[in-house]
Parts: structure tokens; C-alpha cells; sequence
């Protein structure tokens, strides 16, 4: 079970850098759109997360003095971003070009959840 929760962790966490990679990409552009791929990213950071929370439950569960419970509150709000993340994703997905606000909003909704993801290791 340890196993899998550290593969989906690095997934989950490759998932994040290549929307990062992506967006970033996009900043010496004129004219910025959401990047091929972007949408498939943040769907695997979401399901490896969820499924990670799973795995991590019953890690938890089976020896709670080796491995400690998520903090759900800061895990609700990872989930709210995350949603928030694919929703523009999607919406802008199709159009030619998304306004420099659009691309602000989504790279800095993307450094909000990797700081609450380095705040769940502590």
C-alpha cells in the first residue's frame, strides 16, 4: 500500500510541474491559450489525489502511530482549487486566445495548491 501511495504521489506531483511547465510556457506569448494537455494534467492530479487520499486512509487506519491522518480542511480547499483550475481549463479550452487575467488567475490558483500541498508535509 505504501508503494502505490508514493507512485501516485510522484504522478500527482508530475501532473502538477506539467500544468506549471504548460502555463508558463504561454508567459513570452502575445497571445496566450490554454495548452494542449493542460486539461488532461489536471485531471490526473485530481484523480491520483483522490486516490492517494484513499490509500492514505487505510495506511492510516491499519497504523496510525507510522502514518499520520491529512488535514481535511486544508485537503477540501486543495480539491476547491483544483476544481476551480479545470473549470477555467475547460471553459477557455476551445477559445483562441484567453486574456492575460485568465492566464494570471490559473498560474497563480496553481501556486495556491502547491503551497497548500507543501503545507500538508509538515
Amino acid at each position: 500500500m505504501k508503494l502505490l501511495s508514493e507512485i501516485l504521489l510522484y504522478f500527482h506531483i508530475a501532473c502538477v510541474v506539467i500544468i506549471v511547465i504548460l502555463l508558463l510556457n504561454q508567459s513570452g506569448k502575445a497571445v496566450k491559450k490554454v495548452p494542449k494537455g493542460f486539461i488532461h494534467a489536471g485531471l490526473g492530479a485530481l484523480v491520483a489525489g483522490l486516490v492517494m487520499i484513499g490509500t492514505r486512509s487505510v495506511m492510516h487506519h491499519d497504523d496510525p502511530a507510522r502514518y499520520a491522518s491529512y488535514n481535511n480542511a486544508t485537503l477540501s480547499v486543495k480539491l476547491l482549487v483544483l476544481v476551480a483550475i479545470l473549470y477555467l481549463g475547460f471553459k477557455h479550452a476551445k477559445e483562441e486566445a484567453i486574456s492575460r487575467t485568465t492566464w494570471a488567475t490559473l498560474l497563480g490558483l496553481t501556486v495556491l495548491n502547491i503551497g497548500l500541498a507543501s503545507s500538508l508535509s509538515r
